[in-house]
């Protein structure tokens, strides 16, 4: 997870390496939403224990890496601090509640291609907040999102296998994902990613604590039940992905990276069906693949392809 300057990344010989590791951690982030569904079947937790339990665990394994490795990591100058508190309650805590309530209230499919809504509300933030000037074909992109995600929402066809609350939580799961890009890029100024994860984490997990006792009290799983959260979401779908994408990032562009990484929502789109027998309808096809196509377009060409040279999660490992 140490940084590494670019012209030494791209002097190495890279081979198909990096970008198969980049693959396999967005394969690893597909699994998200049907691990929370088949984990929370038999009822043994409740989804607020296990967002909590999922995060907290993650983040004691980054920590313990943290000491055992990079010690240097720990220490936080003042000027990252802001940015480091808003990662971790917003692009940590607020993300993973929305998050399993957008899977909940909608459906895998649909929520994780509202999540890749991400990279426009990015642009949108960088232009309203950050003063980033926004080319006509990003506004197109932008477009093309909001049908997209229309389209996703079933809206217009006036499907009632779909909430209100569904829908928002998948936008807001998608603003709050994006905000990962704006915090995390003003705090990697003066911090490296892992000092991001390792404090964003922590944070974010410190913010679950509270929400989970009054949502569900001092409840906690079974240990088999527990053991299982812990191989599968907070190992399996947190740990390792951040590790094998922070890795093959290292060697591939921004770009690049974040590109491969769209594997993720087909590949969740697909184990949606086959496991959870949760599809898409011909509309949500389409818009599914407006919001991808302008992901791909924002990853290409961010924010108005002058002023932002990091797409949405690249830098921190996704999520």
């Amino acid at each position: 997870m140490a940084r590494r300057s670019p012209s030494d990344s791209m002097a190495r010989p890279r081979g198909l390496g990096p970008s198969l590791a980049v693959i396999a951690a967005a394969s690893l982030w597909s699994t998200l939403g049907i691990s929370y569904e088949v984990l929370l079947r038999d009822g043994g937790t409740d989804r607020m224990t296990m967002v909590t339990l999922r995060l907290g665990i993650a983040a004691l394994v980054v920590l313990a890496y943290a000491l055992l490795r990079r010690r240097d990591a720990l220490r936080v100058p003042r000027a990252a601090r802001a940015s480091i508190l808003g990662t971790g309650v917003i692009s940590f805590g607020v993300f993973y509640i929305v998050l399993i309530y957008a899977y909940h209230w909608s459906s895998v499919p649909v929520a994780t291609v509202l999540l890749y809504t991400a990279p426009a509300w990015v642009a949108l933030g960088e232009h309203v907040f950050l003063g980033y000037r926004v080319t006509r074909t990003a506004t197109l992109a932008l477009g093309a999102t909001l049908v997209g995600a229309v389209l996703v929402a079933d809206i217009l066809r006036g499907a009632g296998d779909l909430t209100p609350k569904g829908v928002a939580a998948g936008l807001l799961s998608g603003v709050t994902y994006g905000s990962m890009s704006l915090f995390g890029k003003r705090a990697m100024e003066s911090v490296p990613p892992l000092t991001v994860m390792v404090f964003g984490m922590g944070i974010g997990a410190l913010c679950l604590i509270p929400v989970k006792l009054i949502v569900s009290g001092t409840t906690l799983p079974e240990p088999s039940l527990l053991l299982k959260i812990a191989l599968w979401p907070a190992l399996a779908v947190t740990v390792v992905p951040v590790a094998l994408y922070t890795w093959g990032l290292s060697m591939l562009r921004p770009s690049t990276a974040s590109i491969l990484a769209t594997v993720e929502p087909v590949f969740a789109i697909v184990l949606a069906w086959l496991v959870l027998d949760q599809r898409l309808h011909p509309f949500q096809i389409a818009g599914a693949a407006l919001v991808l196509g302008a992901a791909v377009y924002l990853s290409l060409n961010p924010s108005a392809g002058e002023h932002t040279k990091t797409p949405v999660g690249a830098q921190t490992g996704g999520r």
